[in-house]
């Protein structure tokens, strides 16, 4: 690994014509360590699709490369900085100790906060929450439904309760030992009673303090408090095998907690597990604190039937006041069965005799209370809650890509509160049939096959809705297919909402695709014609296991995905991955025009990576200092038919071997982004050599212009192109504005990119405004992302292919010939789109209003 000192205390003694080819050359490897970095992170998140095979060695190999990528990047983005952001190393080593403390973990319990608020939990945080409250926090965080807002007292503080209370002795004997059933009865006897009489540490004491009085604001002080053991509610289920404590005071809490752990070691759970060969070191149990709510209904919804082959019907149970008659399955409750397609027809129900309900004691715990007579026999549920229920459960069912077993309770109010979602076991009748999959899919027309890259495997459905610009994105339907026409983190804020994505440009590597795998929304980008098929309103499957996307919604392909089983996903491999990735790739920093796009709210690699590029590509940007000009020497002038003044400096390669003439022709270069935008400059009718006419404003504006003031600060006051064989930096000045173009162009398409600035002009600044409105509109349609600020416009494209690249430099080779004289002519508004357009539709004479031709 580079040594930081040498940064910090280096010189350059080779004088300014190296120091100008290396700040260059640093910067292209910053951009090769950049595409390294998200290669690496785009292939762990693949592995985590199930189809790959991958080990611990793989683990620690990736992690090693990966951080010895982003180190490379913090260091290169300090020397082109020159030493501006040192406290990104401060941020790489504290992200760096968190990851190592997460691979060099021998269990898979992890060390973490003694409690978590719901609010701050998502799946990954399984191994710290347990399942069943990470569960919870994934509903309310990422599908915005609503959960009991409490906490959960973690599994660390489950390690510091044994380890503090020196309960470990009991514990391994119990849990490896090979007893007949009465010894093991009495072992795990004599465990339950050192549980219960054993003190809670200190530091998990004050945590959960400190939770409480958070939550005093609560309308009551009762609480439901629940097991959330690792491997609960997973593919090993320990249905109903764990204590739950209901309707206590806060003050009760902390017995609770200790009931809820011991029966961690009931005689049952311990056979259990031993069948299902789960070892010791894999045993931690995590406890959910919830506040009480008095429901007027609760129940269970199956999103399948679990014992026949109707796995496009939901099963629904129903009773009056809490949920604890329909688990137990004691007493009768309604029952329904439900078409899972709108407008949710009921295929059957039973409404059954309800003569009590359970209730919150006034004491504490749960009673059974006598049911008024004219409520025993008529249904809890409506039409309009019953469907609000069917379709919040088909929203997880398909976000969670499994069948599901949910408990619900909805208040006097009619909302709808999820306790427990967990994954339903099916018989073994729901055998996938390939051949039916492949009938079904028949039916249905191709919209696109093959075009574009998997960036993220699954199947979703839903209505397309295109999004052009902010405001559309603040009106995308929850469940919607999004279409757009490039990848943009600003754009990943959709990701959790949407149910597939489908760009016509982007790459695997991108950091929305990044964020697409994070979230396993089925993911294509890069089709190129995506915006033009998939118009907003259609109906459309998105099979991006297979590559296709058909018209329509076809319910045999998502319903294949939900049988299809993943049991590695409780691997310790998957799981271990799967908590490094959330402090690898997810990506917070997302707006770099944000008051946060700084290095103190970096909080991953991704963050990190993404900080580098977009300060490095600024710092690029800005261009040269004049200052940095005076010890050159190898300055050649570039001959054009247009008056130009060009100066060149090649970093390598952008010249032909064998040329050492001071002025050089076009067939000389070898630039290609260069070449490409000068043929475009320098095309007949690009380049308007006759002066505009000023009217009087813009004439005393002219007049009165002060090309000092307009200028950007330290500015060379030369034409002046840096270049390579793929990269170019060109400043230019056109009279009164200046344009500022850094890119790169390759085969790879992930080194390429164009950074566009226009800044300027002669006119008053109405008109300047006008103009880089014009110039928005055209690099919008043309897949630039675009900011402006007053007079000002910076436009970036990248990661598309070679031809597209070239394309896009002919472009902006057209565009500053096209403008250069434009403010003039932009008298009024609707200007703006009469030469937007006239441009866009190629005319000829490219300085004259439509009307005037």
């Amino acid at each position: 690994m580079i040594n930081p000192f040498k940064l910090l205390f280096g010189s350059n003694k080779n004088g300014g014509e190296l120091s100008l080819k290396f700040l260059f050359q640093t910067f292209r490897e910053l951009l090769v360590y950049n595409n390294k970095a998200l290669d690496l992170m785009a292939d762990m998140g693949e592995k985590l699709s199930g189809d790959y095979l991958f080990d611990k060695q793989y683990i620690e190999s990736v992690t090693d490369e990966l951080e010895d990528m982003v180190y490379k990047i913090v260091y290169d983005l300090n020397l082109i900085t020159s030493k501006k952001y040192l406290a990104l190393f401060d941020v790489f080593e504290k992200t760096k100790i968190e990851i190592r403390g997460e691979l060099n973990s021998q269990f898979t319990l992890p060390k973490g906060d003694y409690v978590y608020s719901i609010s701050d939990l998502t799946k990954e945080m399984s191994d710290y929450a347990g399942e069943k409250m990470a569960t919870l926090g994934e509903l309310r965080n990422r599908l915005d439904l609503k959960v009991p807002e409490g906490f959960v007292i973690s599994t660390y503080s489950f390690k510091q309760f044994i380890e503090y209370n020196r309960l470990e002795e009991l514990v391994a004997p119990l849990c490896e030992g090979k007893f007949n059933q009465e010894v093991m009865e009495k072992k795990a006897k004599e465990l339950k009673e050192k549980i219960l009489q054993a003190k809670i540490p200190p530091e998990t004491k004050k945590a959960i303090r400190k939770k409480l009085s958070s939550c005093e604001s609560s309308s009551s002080d009762r609480w439901a408090v629940r097991s959330s053991a690792v491997g609960e509610d997973s593919q090993i289920s320990y249905a109903g095998q764990y204590t739950t404590v209901l309707n206590i005071p806060s003050s009760q809490i902390g017995s609770a907690y200790k009931q809820v752990v011991a029966s961690l070691f009931s005689p049952q759970v311990i056979v259990y597990r031993k069948e299902m060969g789960i070892k010791q070191q894999e045993m931690a149990m995590a406890v959910g604190c919830l506040p009480m709510i008095s429901p007027i209904a609760s129940g269970v919804i199956y999103t399948a039937d679990p014992n026949g082959l109707e796995v496009d019907k939901a099963i629904l149970s129903a009773c009056w006041g809490l949920g604890k008659a329909v688990v137990d399955g004691e007493m009768e409750v309604d029952q329904y069965k439900v078409s899972k397609t709108s407008p949710y027809t009921v295929l059957w129900q039973h409404i059954g005799r309800k003569t009590k309900q359970y209730a919150m004691s006034e004491d504490s715990g749960i009673e059974l209370v006598p049911m008024s007579v004219e409520k025993q026999e008529i249904a809890c549920l409506n039409e309009t809650m019953m469907h609000k229920l069917i379709e919040g459960a088909i929203r997880i069912e398909q976000y969670m890509k499994s069948f599901q077993d949910i408990e619900w309770a909805i208040d006097k109010y009619g909302q709808i509160t999820y306790l427990q979602a967990r994954s339903l076991k099916l018989s073994e009748k729901h055998a996938l049939d390939k051949n039916r999959l492949v009938t079904a899919a028949r039916n249905y027309p191709v919209l696109l096959k093959n075009k574009g890259v998997v960036a993220s495997r699954g199947i979703g459905a839903g209505i397309v809705s295109q999004v052009k610009s902010e405001q559309d994105s603040q009106h995308f339907p929850r469940g919607a297919v999004l279409v757009i026409k490039h990848t943009s983190p600003r754009m990943s804020k959709l990701v959790p909402l949407a149910s597939a994505v489908v760009t016509d440009i982007g790459a695997v590597t991108g950091h929305m695709a990044t964020i697409c795998r994070e979230f396993r929304v089925p993911t294509i980008v890069d089709t190129s014609l995506a915006t033009q098929i998939l118009k907003t309103g259609m109906e459309v499957t998105v099979d991006a296991e297979e590559n296709i996307i058909y018209q329509g919604i076809i319910k045999e392909l998502l319903t294949a995905q939900l049988i299809e089983k993943i049991p590695y996903e409780e691997t310790y491999e998957f799981k271990l991955l799967r908590r490094l990735l959330k402090k690898v790739s997810t990506l917070h920093l997302t707006d770099p025009q944000s008051n946060e796009f700084d290095p103190a709210h970096c909080k991953t690699f991704h963050d990190i990576i993404r900080f580098a590029h977009e300060m490095a590509v600024r710092k690029i940007a800005q261009g040269i200092q004049p200052r940095q000009l005076s010890f050159i020497h190898s300055m050649t002038k570039l001959k054009l038919n247009i008056p130009l003044n060009l100066t060149v400096i090649d970093t390598g390669g952008g010249i032909k071997k064998g040329i050492s003439s001071n002025e050089i022709s076009l067939k000389e270069l070898s630039c290609e982004p260069l070449l490409i935008l000068l043929e475009a400059l320098t095309a007949p009718g690009v380049w308007q050599y006759q002066p505009v006419n000023l009217d009087f404003k813009g004439f005393m504006s002219s007049f009165t212009s002060n090309r000092s003031s307009q200028s950007p600060p330290d500015r060379i006051n030369i034409n002046l192109a840096i270049i390579s064989k793929e990269y170019i930096n060109l400043n230019l000045g056109l009279g009164y504005h200046f344009n500022m173009v850094d890119g790169n162009m390759s085969d790879d398409r992930n080194d390429n990119y164009i950074y566009f600035r226009f800044f300027g002009g002669v006119t008053e600044i109405s008109r300047r405004t006008r103009r880089v409105k014009v110039l928005a509109q055209i690099l919008e349609k043309n897949d630039f992302s675009v900011e402006l600020k007053g007079e000002l416009i910076i436009a970036r494209i990248k990661k598309i292919d070679k031809p597209q690249m070239e394309d896009k430099f002919r472009l902006i080779g057209r565009l500053i010939g096209y403008t250069r004289q434009l403010d003039v002519l932009l008298r009024n508004e609707n200007d703006i789109d009469l030469f937007a357009n006239q441009f866009l539709n190629e005319e000829d004479s490219i300085l004259v209003k439509p009307e005037e031709k």
